[in-house]
């Protein structure tokens, strides 16, 4: 148990605002004129895959932003050791970072933080497939990016349609293939990387017609990119039923970034009939040949049972496992929630996600109030009444409704009146 004085009411109201900014929600947001340039701490400038699933922007300029709409200032506290202090807008918060030696992992140096971690959000592996090479690491080795330790915390920001997206890159575009994919006509392969560049530089209107050719040719990562460029309506209205005849025609030559968004499609029933069986075989196909995106919805899929699976959580922390060795953001630390005994098992991301969440909201009143162990023990304990009630089916929404008196009658009905 973290030992600390009661705070008052107010103050431990404050103290849910900031978990909530640290669980990624949305909100008002105004921006902290920066008091400090950053210095010397260039190297933790760029995007950042927060621990919760949230992405944050670090800026040279001594500033950050979240997708989610908060932002703040940054100042470098130690340049030797590449530490920074973020300080958010929204909430107070305060984050004390420190660069990992590799330059991939941002990790929290106060231990009341342990569990604030960030992945580099790497640019080139956005496209895995279609962009630069990925280092490629055993699934059987010693993982470097296994779940953080320490007590877990934040929601499970889990959408089972996870499209592939592209990102802007400084420098010029690198062409190789992880899975090796090149073109037996040398012509074709020059045509695919003169459309591939113009794709890049975002003049999709000129890169078409040359994807389509090369598409047309035969060649599985310019049939993928049209997969894209369907998917996402870039420079052409979205067309789902396109992306998939272009998704498919690359999946069936073995491309598994390709594979696993067909899955995506079959699993929404975007331009395809929806076939949660389909989009599992998908996920499969892909996650066999170690793309991390399938082996981390394939976990999902045997902790849920979609596709007629069978429920089997070893098996689903076995494929998160894999997902995080290949780098997958949020797959170790799920797996870590998967592994303590006292999860329960739920029907669908959505209730994991408001379990997890509840216990986090627990554990910051449990240490900021100085009672409670910290979510030991029956995690719904700690609430009494239709509050509880409303733990007990991981309503986390309905509790915070009880607790804020806004209990709606929806609420009300499930849960009864307190």
């Amino acid at each position: 148990m973290i030992s600390s004085p009661a705070i008052p009411l107010n103050e431990y109201r404050k103290l849910l605002v900031m978990i909530a900014l640290l669980l990624g929600c949305s909100g008002s947001a105004f921006l902290i004129p920066p008091d400090a340039q950053a210095a010397s701490c260039d190297a933790v400038v760029g995007k950042w895959a927060w621990f919760v699933g949230g992405e944050v922007t670090i800026k040279a300029d001594g500033t950050f932003t979240q997708k989610s709409g908060n932002s703040g200032t940054w100042e470098c506290t130690d340049a030797q050791k590449v530490s920074a202090t973020l300080k958010w807008a929204e909430g107070g918060f305060v984050n004390k970072m420190a660069l990992s030696a590799d330059g991939a992992n941002l990790s929290s140096t106060d231990p009341l933080q342990s569990f604030v971690k960030a992945t580099r959000i790497n640019a080139e592996t956005a496209l895995t497939d279609i962009l630069a090479p990925r280092q490629a690491t055993s699934v059987d080795s010693p993982s470097s990016s296994r779940r953080p330790t320490g007590q877990s915390g934040g929601t499970v920001p889990i959408k089972p349609s996870t499209p592939i997206t592209s990102a802007q890159q400084k420098g010029p575009a690198s062409y190789d293939s992880p899975q090796g994919f090149v073109s037996s006509d040398p012509k074709v392969e020059a045509r695919f990387k003169q459309g591939y560049d113009l794709y890049m530089k975002k003049s999709y209107a000129a890169a078409f017609p040359i994807l389509l050719e090369t598409a047309q040719a035969g060649h599985p990562r310019a049939q993928a990119v049209l997969g894209i460029i369907y998917s996402q309506g870039r420079g052409l209205p979205m067309d789902y039923k396109q992306a998939a005849v272009w998704y498919g025609k690359a999946a069936a030559q073995g491309h598994r970034a390709a594979q696993f968004s067909l899955g995506n499609l079959y699993l929404e029933g975007d331009g395809v009939p929806k076939d949660q069986v389909k989009a599992v075989q998908l996920y499969r196909q892909s996650a066999d040949q170690g793309f991390p995106h399938a082996e981390f919805h394939l976990g999902l899929a045997y902790e849920f049972g979609w596709g007629g699976l069978p429920k089997d959580r070893r098996t689903a922390i076995k494929w998160l496992d894999r997902a995080s060795r290949h780098k997958h953001g949020q797959a170790g630390w799920i797996a870590g929630w998967l592994e303590d005994p006292k999860t329960p098992h739920f029907k669908n991301v959505e209730q994991l996600g408001n379990y997890i969440g509840g216990i986090i909201d627990r554990r910051a009143a449990a240490a900021f109030q100085g009672g409670g162990d910290g979510g030991g023990g029956n995690p719904c304990s700690s609430y009494s009444g239709p509050a509880a009630a409303a733990c007990n089916q991981g309503d986390k929404g309905a509790i915070d409704r009880y607790r804020e008196h806004q209990e709606t009658q929806e609420d009300k009905r499930k849960y009864g009146v307190q």
